[in-house]
């Protein structure tokens, strides 16, 4: 249980070390980029001359220089990322819907923290552009801390990455307190579609020790980017075999930052005799991007 609420602490730090390369000595000219900036604050703008110790941009303020020693981290902007001449940044948690997987990973030293309810927080980092690791662990003040929460381990590999199209699979494995042995959940997530608009499917099956129990429960979820800063979300699950008939839909939105999203949502029950909860459950989260 330690080890898994020292990786928590440990790994945004990790995929903070891992994402302070160098910026190249040269970048090709007439291309759009962002620069996030040391101070926090981004600048975008076509890169039109450079030098040693400059990069000389055209933004939408007009020509400016900016010494590279201020930049911090230069990213190539996308077509897709531009609407009507305004950069909207991608989604920095575009790993995750409210809770659950989509079928992206993290890029190799790329990481995230976050927190649901405010007593429950993780941490994620990308090892490889196909394999990401995460650790996380509830908080709940008491006397035997370690003994009453409960931690995790999230891991999860890309089998088919791409800008459209990506397939991964992963696991959540839960540790109770000072029980042997784990529970949680193995699952396979698909999404389909772009940073502006995606649609996610999969399925997950319950595990308890070394043994899958129960049917699988299938995962329907989506986002649709409506500006710069906000985008709708759902995320839906779909229980089938013995619990089959019943579903828990999660509705909301999602405010996008460069490097930090915010999740206010709805969670609700319904199926045979279950009475809905009108308009929901709230929901609540945020997550930083490293």
């Amino acid at each position: 249980m330690r080890f898994v609420c020292s990786l928590v602490l440990w790994l945004p730090l990790c995929a903070a070390v891992a994402q302070a390369p160098a910026l190249p000595p040269a970048l090709p000219i007439d291309s759009t980029y962002a620069l996030r900036l040391r101070d926090g604050s981004t600048l975008v703008g076509r890169l039109v001359a450079q030098s040693a110790d400059t990069l000389q941009l055209v933004t939408s303020a007009g020509r400016m220089a900016m010494a590279r020693a201020s930049v911090r981290e230069v990213r190539l902007v996308h077509a897709r990322e531009l609407h009507d001449g305004e950069y909207w940044p991608e989604d920095p948690h575009g790993t995750r819907l409210f809770f659950g997987p989509t079928g992206r990973t993290l890029a190799q030293g790329e990481g995230y923290f976050s927190d649901l309810y405010l007593f429950f927080v993780n941490a994620a980092v990308g090892v490889t552009d196909r394999f990401m690791i995460g650790a996380g662990m509830s908080v709940f003040p008491s006397g035997d801390f370690f003994g009453n929460n409960v931690y995790y381990l999230t891991p999860k590999v890309s089998l088919v990455r791409g800008d459209a199209f990506n397939v991964s699979v992963g696991a959540l494995a839960g540790f109770a307190g000072h029980t042997t042995g784990s529970a949680g959940m193995v699952y396979a997530a698909a999404t389909n579609g772009g940073p502006d608009a995606s649609f996610t499917y999969g399925a997950g099956w319950a595990y308890g020790g070394d043994r899958l129990k129960g049917d699988a429960t299938l995962l329907l979820g989506g986002t649709k980017r409506v500006s710069r800063h906000i985008a709708l979300m759902t995320e839906d699950y779909v229980f089938t075999g013995s619990a089959g008939g019943y579903v828990l839909p999660m509705y909301g939105v999602r405010f996008v930052g460069d490097r930090i999203t915010t999740d206010l949502g709805l969670v609700n029950f319904a199926g045979r005799d279950a009475t809905p909860i009108f308009p929901g459950l709230p929901w609540v989260g945020f997550a930083l991007r490293f």
